[in-house]
């Protein structure tokens, strides 16, 4: 009995998009785990030691190593529903979110989904920006005594912010800050580009963030309290700690939007597993330290979280830190955030490249500046995409790949002999439909 093809079938001009799309499969294993680890890295950080302080060390370090491997399910998942597209068996052809959300779902579906992944991009994106203007605002506050931009309104003109009491300098008044425009000058230039051409830009944050945690573990472990500043648990009973623990941790693991666009421009040779396996355990490891020490050096965790405890230190380096770190990190991530919307768009084909690099990077830019100060808003909005785009698609892409093609994925051994051949590639049976 003939059966109509559930998937989507691509046409003669979205197959030449796709072809012209994006950088070169150029990123090598150790460019991979730099940009896989930016990826999963964020300011999330700050509230480790707290959460650890409430939950205990070894909750944390359960919680952490679920979400690990929950993240590396839904990855395989993500990668089993790439391999299994039409002539895609051995990852040659580029393959987007937005091609797997097309070619897998129904119309419906595949609204959705490609709306939690654009509306989790982009929000992010703004909340990157946002911070960072904030951070920049703040520096020229206490540098030169004023925060600069051009006032809108209630005064049209040359605005100086003195407001330190306020998330801006600016208070209640909508403002241009020029930090924006410092922060466009930065990033647009790298966000024009592809994601290979980013990997010098992962490095640098990556190697920053490992000289960060290195001196914040010192500080912390010098300190004249540590490790008998607070009585640390090695678990807890409290539901609502578990909960906070496992909601909070759970974002430091969003893989799967990122993982589709670095799999495309990842050099043949470059194994899927150990990069993302490798980044993982960096992320995992790292936050875990920060979490356990930060709780042992500090005892009172009531109010703010440990950049508070940084910025009321005597310390002038670690108070410098507060502002060095969202900065290499904000810096960094926001081109290639930008980056994933443009590519994404680009497959989908509802914009040419220049309409794809406004919407990715110009767009999330402006609505920035009608949220800077409510960043609140666009991070709470991306939590709720986020948990679409990284947990639930990924397993009903699966899911949807296994109903089409009837078979499990089984890992194949590496092939030193075949550098098309992943470490952890699902079988390479597929067929068109």
């Amino acid at each position: 009995e003939h059966k109509a093809p559930l998937v989507f079938q691509a046409t003669s001009m979205e197959k030449t998009v796709r072809e012209t799309t994006g950088g070169a499969k150029s990123i090598g294993l150790f460019g991979s785990i730099m940009l896989l680890t930016n990826s999963l890295a964020g300011p999330v950080i700050s509230l480790m030691p707290s959460l650890a302080h409430d939950a205990g060390w070894l909750s944390m370090l359960i919680v952490m190593v679920f979400l690990g491997v929950v993240s590396i399910g839904c990855s395989w998942m993500l990668l089993y529903a790439m391999r299994k597209y039409p002539g895609n068996a051995q990852l040659e052809v580029r393959v987007e979110f937005s091609d797997l959300s097309r070619h897998y779902f129904h119309a419906v579906l595949h609204a959705v989904a490609v709306a939690s992944l654009l509306g989790y991009l982009a929000l992010t994106l703004v909340s990157y920006i946002v911070q960072t203007a904030q951070v920049f605002d703040h520096a020229s506050l206490g540098m030169f005594g004023c925060a600069y931009g051009v006032g809108v309104y209630p005064h049209f003109g040359g605005a100086c912010g003195t407001d330190t009491k306020s998330d801006t300098p600016f208070g209640d008044d909508v403002v241009l800050p020029l930090s924006f425009l410092a922060i466009g000058m930065l990033c647009a230039p790298m966000a024009w580009v592809n994601l290979d051409d980013n990997v010098i830009l992962q490095w640098i944050a990556v190697i920053g963030f490992f000289g960060l945690c290195a001196l914040w573990c010192w500080c912390m472990a010098s300190s004249p309290r540590f490790p008998h500043g607070a009585d640390l648990p090695v678990s807890t009973t409290s539901v609502s700690s578990w909960w906070n623990l496992f909601g909070v941790s759970l974002f430091n693991f969003a893989l799967a939007p990122t993982l589709p666009s670095w799999v495309n421009e990842k050099a043949p040779e470059v194994p899927a597993f150990p990069a993302i396996v490798t980044s993982l355990c960096i992320v995992i490891v790292l936050y875990t330290l920060i979490g356990i020490v930060g709780a042992l050096a500090y005892d009172d965790w009531s109010h703010g979280n440990l950049f508070t405890k940084f910025s009321q230190s005597k310390s002038p380096l670690l108070q410098a830190t507060v502002d060095i770190y969202p900065i290499i990190q904000n810096l960094t991530t926001i081109p290639v955030l930008s980056i994933l919307i443009k590519y994404n768009l680009l497959q989908l084909g509802w914009t040419g490249p220049k309409a794809s690099m406004a919407l990715g990077f110009a767009v999330p830019w402006m609505l920035g500046l009608v949220f800077y100060g409510f960043e609140t808003v666009c991070e709470v909005g991306g939590l709720v995409f986020a948990s679409m785009a990284n947990l639930l698609i990924p397993g009903a892409l699966f899911c949807m790949a296994y109903r089409e093609h009837g078979d499990y994925a089984r890992v194949a051994s590496t092939d030193a002999a075949s550098p098309s051949t992943d470490a952890w590639s699902p079988s390479t049976d597929a067929a068109s439909p």
